[in-house]
């Protein structure tokens, strides 16, 4: 028997019920709000934009502080005061959530480059939390006001805010790629992204490589961005990083970094002194704390575990009974601790509007692009602003030119509106221009003013021919990205933190007994442009004569007497100086090959020698440096400006086609004079009284005034007694008394020093004060010996030199000094 149908479930749901109340299915309400919330978080609350790298919070958290006018050179303001403001204004959500991600902005084991900086207590590595917002304070960092740069000019897009009292942008003009150097982590509906930090020079690096050649190649790009570089340091072993960076997706491995010290009673300390990326120090070791009474057979070996950290860095100690194994102890603690994590990346970012998984090339690409946007909508609002300054100035130089005629017009006139009238119909001019004219205050007719108004009219219009070939260049705008990226490099340098290896085997954990002896060496750069790190008692052994040195890789060129344990500063012939751990140098015999100098400086430039070693100890040398170059300059600096951190930076500025070809201490002595002696044989005996003490990188002043086509061969201090020896390619060589060549004041061409003849010129001179040898190499590239005293006479300085014995037919093409032989 069939059931009968229940009456009122026949009858259809009603849409609508008498007091305004919708009644609608559940399995359509959830849709319905589901897809709009999921937009909304994803959109507009967890992912950061590709082309600031921020997330809607932060980008308000910045534009509320930049307009309260929190800037760096100002006074910190209450942070509560700043989240009210964010809140009240931009961001209507808890001010728990402002809070926390201004504070994330600010603490530098979160972000590698913080954009804000508080001011009291804003949480610690430990996991302590910030304090309360009544009691911090906080400002802008001046890296943040890159992001925020030349918001003014219309360079980004603004919208109303929520309610449609103010406007927000929607992005910051980002100049410097925020995402990659910051990373981001979030999680929205069904996304997540974790993208991780990079270094700012690294990643602008890899930006200006972008713009020179776009189609680069993602392994030409990991030669500037080798790998993310965390601010709590530690390693990075790469596992699928190159995967990582071409997809979006991907795992590497961090590793802290730990040494082993020795302690008291023979027991030795495992120290813990950089970590991986976001781990709390203080749950690590309440970790291995746990871990030491869990796997007792294995951990047993530890005795004590304290946190030794202070405000001069991380120092976290495991001591470790002394009969313990080490080793066995330490991979244990990688095994079944966060001492080794892994970081999985993950960068999503929202890019044309909607969440993309993004490789590093994708990223890069559209940051360029965007930055393009912003140059040139900054270009074109610079250029109006001129072009109505011109058109402003261009009226008011014509009413100076006929100023009574104005005046008249003026005083006839019957109201202001009847004046601004007549002298439009007058001069030809705009109502913009005729009110400024009425506006004209009398002090600008003087004759000072009205040039200033036409200089600054001239200036004008160099401005818009610029402004306008940007506008209509997309080569130009590209390169001027570039630039402002260069310029912040330079401004805000930072060393990279992280290092990258390719497999765990590659991290050597330091031990107190793996030190190596200290051993006294010699450094050298030869001829032959190789270089030899050679122990002292090797070097003082080898024969004066030069029978032994068959070849160019036996002739030293610069040499320094120095210790395995010592840091050395090589000066080169580019300009450079690039610094030299001699722990890192591998000592060897004076008879070796040698090696490449890039092999010992890494970053040094094709073609780049050194040209003159200086041991430097915890404190840098007292005085002054001298560099010479091939163009007769000379520059004189104090040692305290080469207090770098860096391990290459410039130390002089060599001009295009000019090379520095000798370095020394400057003598404080009164009698010193400076000597430079030139390849068509002119020398000049110069005072350097008068040589100013410059910075780092300025070229230095005129030594030698230089004839067309000469260059220098010798240059540096002499006093009032030795010889002057001057080689020649015509096979010649004599020596020079000092005291026949008088000094005078310096940038004068000087005197002859020998006569060439035709086609001949100085290859060699130095200062004698000793006798010494040198090697002189023939064009069959054999070496013959000479003795500055038993070999070479004492001429006057018009004279050619006496002939050096040579094999029959033979040509003397070089000369070098074996001073260091003497020294032994």
């Amino acid at each position: 028997m069939a059931k009968r149908k229940d009456k009122k479930q026949e009858e259809p749901i009603p849409e609508k019920i008498k007091g305004d109340v919708f009644v609608t299915p559940l399995e359509e309400v959830l849709p319905m709000s589901m897809l709009p919330y999921a937009e909304f978080v994803i959109l507009d609350r967890a992912l950061p934009r590709v082309e600031d790298g921020l997330k809607p919070v932060q980008r308000r958290i910045l534009y509320t502080m930049y307009d309260m006018g929190l800037l760096p050179d100002k006074p910190h303001k209450k942070s509560a005061r700043i989240v009210g403001d964010c809140m009240g204004k931009y961001h209507p959500h808890g001010d728990s959530s402002v809070y926390d991600a201004m504070v994330r902005m600010a603490q530098d084991f979160n972000m590698r480059m913080t954009l804000v900086n508080g001011h009291g207590n804003f949480g610690s590595v430990d996991g302590d939390p910030a304090a309360a917002m009544r009691y911090t304070e906080a400002r802008l960092e001046p890296l943040a006001l890159e992001l925020l740069r030349d918001i003014e000019k219309e360079t980004v897009r603004f919208s109303l805010n929520f309610d449609d009292s103010l406007k927000e942008p929607d992005t910051l003009p980002g100049r410097f790629p925020n995402l990659l150097v910051n990373g981001a982590s979030g999680i929205a509906v069904g996304l997540a992204t974790n993208i991780p930090p990079h270094n700012l020079g690294e990643v602008i690096d890899g930006v200006v490589a972008y713009i020179d050649n776009p189609k680069i190649s993602l392994f030409q790009m990991m030669k500037y961005i080798k790998a993310p570089d965390f601010p709590t340091g530690g390693y990075i072993i790469a596992n699928e990083l190159l995967q990582a960076y071409e997809t979006g997706r991907g795992k590497i491995t961090m590793r802290a970094k730990v040494t082993v010290e020795e302690g008291e009673n023979d027991k030795k300390l495992i120290v813990i002194t950089e970590l991986p990326y976001q781990v709390n120090k203080s749950r690590l070791l309440t970790k291995i704390a746990d871990l030491r009474e869990e796997k007792k057979e294995i951990l047993g070996g530890i005795s004590e575990i304290t946190d030794e950290s202070d405000r001069n860095g991380m120092r976290a100690v495991v001591r470790v009974k002394k009969d313990a194994d080490v080793d066995k102890i330490l991979a244990a603690l990688y095994k079944y601790t966060d001492l080794e994590c892994t970081f999985g990346i993950n960068m999503v970012a929202i890019a044309d509007g909607k969440p993309q998984q993004l490789g590093l090339l994708d990223i890069i690409k559209y940051y360029v692009a965007y930055q393009r946007e912003v140059v040139l909508r900054r270009t074109k609002f610079d250029l109006a602003q001129a072009k109505d300054r011109c058109h402003i100035l261009e009226g008011l130089i014509i009413a100076v030119r006929n100023i009574d005629e104005v005046i008249e017009i003026i005083k006839k006139a019957e109201s202001v509106p009847d004046a601004r009238q007549k002298l439009r119909a007058r001069f030809s001019l705009s109502e913009r221009q005729a009110q400024a004219i009425l506006d004209l205050r009398l002090a600008r007719l003087t004759k000072l003013e009205i040039f200033k108004l036409e200089q600054e009219l001239k200036e004008l219009k160099e401005l818009i021919a610029r402004l306008q070939a940007i506008v209509d260049s997309k080569k130009l705008q590209m390169q001027v990205v570039q630039d402002e990226l260069k310029e912040l490099k330079k401004q805000y340098k930072s060393e990279r933190k992280t290092s990258l290896v390719f497999d765990v085997s590659e991290i050597k954990v330091e031990k107190f007994d793996d030190v190596k002896p200290v051993v006294n060496c010699v450094l050298c750069a030869t001829a032959a442009n190789t270089i030899k790190c050679v122990a002292e008692k090797n070097f003082n052994m080898t024969d004066k004569n030069l029978s032994e040195r068959s070849n160019e890789n036996d002739i030293f060129t610069a040499l320094l007497h120095t210790a395995s344990d010592k840091t050395v500063y090589s000066f080169t012939n580019m300009g450079n100086c690039h610094k030299i751990d001699m722990s890192d140098v591998e000592v060897g015999k004076i008879k070796d090959k040698g090696f490449a100098y890039d092999e010992l400086c890494p970053d040094a430039l094709e073609g780049e020698r050194p040209v003159a070693f200086y041991e430097v100890g915890e404190k840098l040398p007292k005085g002054s440096l001298l560099f010479y170059s091939r163009g007769g300059y000379v520059k004189k600096s104090d040692w305290k400006e080469y207090n770098i951190l860096k391990y290459t930076f410039q130390a002089v500025k060599v001009n295009e086609g000019d090379e520095i070809i000798g370095i020394e201490t400057d003598d404080p002595e009164p009698t010193t004079t400076l000597f430079f002696v030139t390849a068509k044989g002119m020398c000049l005996n110069a005072y350097k009284n008068d040589i100013p003490s410059q910075g780092r990188i300025s070229a230095g002043v005129r030594g030698i005034a230089l004839n067309e086509g000469d260059k220098v061969v010798f240059a540096g201090q002499i006093d009032d007694g030795g010889e002057i020896l001057v080689g020649t390619d015509g096979n010649t060589i004599k020596r020079v008394i000092v005291s026949q060549i008088d000094p005078m004041a310096r940038y004068r061409k000087g005197v002859k020093i020998v006569d060439l003849g035709s086609n001949r010129s100085v290859v060699y001179a130095d200062y004698v004060t000793m006798p010494y040898k040198i090697a002189v190499k023939m064009d069959d590239g054999s070496l013959i010996e000479a003795d500055t005293e038993e070999d070479v006479s004492i001429e006057d300085r018009t004279t050619k030199g006496k002939g050096i014995k040579l094999k029959k037919g033979c040509k003397a093409t070089a000369f070098w000094s074996m001073k260091y032989l003497s020294d032994k």
